[in-house]
């Protein structure tokens, strides 16, 4: 019999031996309460910027001729126009640097331009500094919208890689929350500043600046590399793909169409929401502007709803419903004359387009792995982009031209068609 040394028995300096189950279940309570401060640090963070789609109640007062602006309705559409144009160059940036740098670091950048923005634009005092409104709230505020949309909902899918769906609806929810509670808040300074409406823009920037840069506080990465579930079949991906390999799949494209389609179904429809409703069903305009707010409700519960649902349903199965529940809906608020009809139906739209927000990152990670989803899902947002630009004029130019039950008319016939894209896209090949 052969005898070793004592020291042969113990365990070699530098390998990893396991932790005893008492050490790994305190581990693990550890990670699961980062996993709640980080979760409820990006609700808190994501609030500032769903306040974008409040700008419609600014926009009313910016045309008011009761103050020196006096805008005409184009005009005062340009700085929602501009933000959402450049809201992809935010989020390219952002997807870029997620791979590169800690979170909390670009999402303290993208409450900085956010709010800084509307610091900028409200010092404007009248027509002639305009400029000032659509540079702020434009430009400087449309790159940090992008940039701070992007970072969270990146961020969780790590800390959940398990549940990557219902992580993205988190992040989405307080993006989506935060178009509910700025409503009301946003009409209060707009009549309290009266003379001068972008004033409101200050108290908001003010505040977006705290709530911002308090959430990104505590952003950071998880402890340790989560394990993510194993993809089966012929066309799981491994080591994931890189931005640029993405885009010379067929599949990123589809997608992009299919977030193109799920959004301007909803956002156009919101886009003429209250003249719509007082055209087609005779809704008084305050009762208009309370549906407004209350379709920014079904927006938010959407994207938890749809991100648990997807996770029963399949993600491209959720895109089909989605699509498809939204297209028939749109056709049917073309022939509908009575407000307790055009209320659901509306709703059932923002439910989905709300959801699309919460799943498509998921999609993405599903698809082209979460080692660069950030680049990825970033790069796809031009679908966002472009439909918060295109569909919005579409629906008004037909709506111009014949009328909204027309514009809804042709809105649902082409969101119909787009729900078979879905039945069209598989996973690419392993990267």
């Amino acid at each position: 019999m052969i005898l070793l040394p004592q020291s042969a028995l113990l365990p070699r300096p530098g390998l990893a031996t396991p932790a005893p189950p008492r050490s790994r279940r305190r581990i693990g309570r550890r990670i699961g309460r980062r996993r709640g401060l980080v979760a409820a640090a990006v609700v808190l963070n994501q609030l500032a910027y769903g306040s974008v789609y409040s700008w419609s109640i600014l926009s009313a007062g910016l045309q008011s001729r009761g103050n020196g602006f006096a805008l005409g309705r184009d005009e005062a559409g340009l700085p929602f126009a501009t933000a959402h144009a450049l809201v992809f160059l935010g989020t390219v940036l952002g997807g870029t640097l997620m791979s590169r740098r800690p979170p909390r670091g670009i999402a303290l950048l993208a409450g900085a331009l956010y709010a800084g923005g509307f610091l900028l634009a409200g010092c404007a005092h009248g027509r002639d500094d305009f400029w000032l409104v659509l540079l702020g709230y434009g430009v400087v505020s449309g790159v940090g919208l992008g940039l701070g949309y992007i970072v969270p909902t990146t961020l969780l899918q790590r800390w959940f890689p398990r549940h990557r769906a219902l992580a993205a609806a988190i992040a989405t929810g307080g993006f989506g929350l935060g178009s509910v509670l700025s409503a009301p808040l946003t009409r209060l300074l707009v009549a309290h500043f009266a003379a001068n409406p972008v004033r409101a823009l200050l108290v908001l920037g003010g505040l977006f600046l705290v709530t911002t840069l308090t959430g990104a506080a505590f952003f950071r990465n998880p402890p340790q590399p989560q394990p993510v579930p194993a993809q089966r079949g012929p066309g799981a991906t491994t080591m994931g793909y890189r931005p640029a390999q993405a885009l010379r799949t067929r599949q990123w494209y589809l997608l992009t169409l299919i977030l193109f389609f799920n959004t301007a179904a909803g956002i156009s429809m919101l886009a003429v929401i209250a003249p719509a409703a007082g055209s087609l069903t005779g809704l008084s305009p305050t009762a208009a502007a309370a549906l407004t707010g209350a379709l920014g409700v079904f927006n938010t519960v959407g994207r938890p709803l749809w991100g648990w649902l997807s996770g029963r349903t399949g993600l491209l199965n959720a895109f089909v419903l989605m699509l498809a529940s939204q297209g028939l809906c749109l056709l049917a608020l073309s022939q509908v004359a009575s407000p307790e009809l055009f209320f659901p139906l509306a709703a059932l739209v923002c439910l989905s387009f709300g959801g699309g927000f919460a799943t498509m990152p998921a999609v993405a990670s599903d698809f082209f792995g979460l080692a660069h989803a950030g680049g990825v899902y970033g790069l796809m947002l031009i679908g966002w982009s472009l439909a918060g630009i295109a569909g919005p004029l579409l629906v008004s130019e037909l709506a111009a031209r014949s009328s909204y039950g027309t514009a809804f008319l042709v809105l649902g016939t082409v969101t119909v068609a787009a729900a078979v894209l879905p039945r069209l896209t598989r996973r690419p090949a392993a990267a």
